[in-house]
């Protein structure tokens, strides 16, 4: 007896939601044409429009410190395999208290200079003032990339 209500009720549901839909229209789909796009979509779900906004900052905590910057991404430098091994288990990574930063393709990525303040490397595997990137450090798909040798002055 309460499974024929429950039953009951479903078809009055459905029977209710398709006569509700327009005649013209199968499954009330709209035309492409007539969905809003850019500025309208947002307008339609009720967001503000996106602010003008300038470049954003370089450094963006006060205490990194940009090394360079370069229009080549990440990927165009060479991935030193050991020293990635190495940032995996946690043996070659960045210190916290001094943050070094590089530019590369518009991305901002962790680096460390060989033989400086600011790395931990216990085993000693950096080649002194050469610059490193880092791509995600503290996870286990940590990749370091050699960029290129500290200008001195």
């Amino acid at each position: 007896m309460f499974g024929l209500s429950i039953r009951a009720f479903r078809i009055g549901l459905l029977w209710g939601l398709l006569s509700a839909l327009p005649a013209g229209a199968p499954g009330a789909v709209a035309e492409p044409a007539h969905l809003p796009v850019g500025n309208e979509r947002l307008q339609v779900r009720g967001l503000p429009p996106v602010p003008e906004g300038g470049p954003r900052p370089v450094n963006p905590l006060p205490n990194t410190f940009l090394l360079f910057e370069s229009e080549e991404p990440l990927a165009a430098f060479d991935l030193d395999r050991g020293l990635s091994r190495s940032c995996r288990a946690g043996r070659f990574r960045q210190q916290r208290l001094r943050l070094y930063s590089v530019r590369l393709g518009g991305y901002l990525h962790a680096a460390v200079i060989g033989g400086r303040w600011g790395l931990y490397d216990p085993d000693r595997l950096a080649v002194p003032d050469l610059v490193y990137a880092m791509r995600w450090q503290d996870t286990g798909r940590c990749e370091v990339y050699v960029l290129r040798h500290l200008e001195q002055g």
